[in-house]
């Protein structure tokens, strides 16, 4: 009797190992750049599943590779036009998005219900080429150059406390959403001049600029906040009590070699009560007049000034179509792709080898100025899976030479049965 008891016990345990490995933890993210929450099916998942994410890039197309270790080993960096070609060329672009979360997967008999709180978003800057031809070009003596823009910071970084209901390949997910740093686009501005002349010898440039954020938090002890999760996760379910979260719904349909979703249709407004401001300029003249050379140069950074708004700003998600087309056969592949109706939008393929127990590609994403190379690893150990990602971007394919390479890194481990 004993020995059936046994043998039954093992019986279990190989089916939940072996429905384990039968799948493994997404390759395609269901909540990052192409969120898709069908996709979770594919997790692994027999019955629950917990998964802790953290997704993290750093872009940029202004230090090239010798300045960049330059600055990290607190060196002397050379700007010059050779050195800043890209940035006179294409304008200044700088590109942060993060994903850090966790969610569950509830799997009851095929009808999945998968809880999440994820902070999301991405905070860019982007100044057009007049900018970068009026500080780092070779500019000549009687021409004049000017420039402005006002959205030049990006920023849509929120806290998402949500539910997803996947059946049949269907879903639908409902989602609150709670502003932490978004960029106000009609009250931002930057403005860059120069003007010169050859008798006498004269040039002049000018720089100035303001950025204001937006949020639910007070942005005087926000870095504090947001290095305590405990604290952060707080503030959004008190803002969902109060009534002044956002809400949102996905649907989409998905399954093992297709999706298709619509992200983000927003239902009701987020109000962001506190701002932050913050003002830079500076100026850069020199003169020359017989053997007399004079320099001057001033700038002046304000104090960051917090305060709270006299009226909520309303915070809308703007709607985000996504799709894919996979197959994690022996000889793994995909596409995926995302556009956004606020202009932003991103590109992905990867090809690779699956073992079941191991997995290892190469992906390639575009998206606006940015190409991320990117080396993935995937491990299965039945009720413990996880997915690692190591990104090196650049504004161009190659990351390696005098392009203006970046980083990031996407790890997701996975526990459940």
């Amino acid at each position: 009797m004993k020995n059936i008891r046994k043998f039954k016990y093992l019986i279990v345990i190989l089916i939940v190992v072996s429905g384990s490995l039968s799948a493994f933890s997404n390759t395609i993210d269901p909540f990052g750049t192409f969120d898709n929450t069908a996709l979770v099916r594919s997790d692994g998942t027999g019955l629950i599943k917990l998964a802790p994410i953290v997704d993290v890039e750093f872009a940029q197309n202004f230090l090239i590779l010798d300045n960049l270790n330059a600055l990290l080993n607190e060196e002397e960096i050379t700007i010059n036009a050779t050195t800043m070609e890209n940035a006179i060329r294409n304008g200044m672009h700088l590109s942060m998005p993060i994903e850090i979360g966790a969610y569950g997967n509830l799997n009851l008999f095929g009808f999945n219900v998968v809880p999440y709180l994820i902070a999301d978003g991405k905070l860019s800057v982007n100044l057009p080429k007049t900018f970068s031809e009026i500080l780092f070009s070779d500019t000549k003596l009687e021409d004049t150059i000017e420039g402005s823009v006002t959205d030049f910071v990006r920023s849509n970084i929120k806290m998402n406390l949500g539910i997803g209901l996947v059946y049949n390949n269907f879903f639908i997910d409902t989602n609150f959403f709670v502003p932490v740093v978004y960029s106000v686009q009609d009250k931002m501005y930057a403005h860059t001049s120069y003007t010169s002349s050859s008798s006498p010898t004269n040039v002049n440039v000018e720089f100035d600029s303001r950025i204001i954020l937006v949020g639910n938090t007070n942005f005087g002890d926000i870095g504090e906040k947001l290095s305590d999760p405990i604290a952060i996760s707080n503030e959004t379910l008190d803002a969902i009590l109060q009534g002044i979260a956002g809400f949102k719904i996905s649907l989409g349909y998905g399954n093992d070699n297709w999706g298709l979703a619509v992200n983000d249709i927003t239902i009701k407004s987020a109000q962001a009560k506190y701002g932050m401001e913050v003002s830079a300029n500076g100026s850069v003249n020199y003169s020359a007049e017989n053997t007399v050379i004079t320099t001057d140069a001033t700038y002046t950074l304000s104090e960051p000034e917090f305060y709270q708004l006299l009226e909520p700003l309303q915070i809308n998600t703007p709607i985000k179509l996504t799709g894919y087309y996979k197959s994690d056969d022996f000889f793994m592949w995909g596409l995926a792709g995302m556009y956004s109706f606020d202009g932003d939008w991103a590109t992905d393929a990867y090809v690779g080898i699956n073992l079941q127990m191991f997995k290892m590609y190469y992906m390639m994403e575009f998206a606006p100025n940015v190409y991320a190379n990117t080396l993935g690893f995937g491990f299965n150990f039945g009720l413990i899976n996880s997915e690692l990602q190591l990104t090196m971007t650049s504004d161009s394919f190659s990351p390696l030479g005098s392009s203006t390479p970046g980083f990031g890194v996407h790890l997701k481990v996975g526990a459940g049965f």
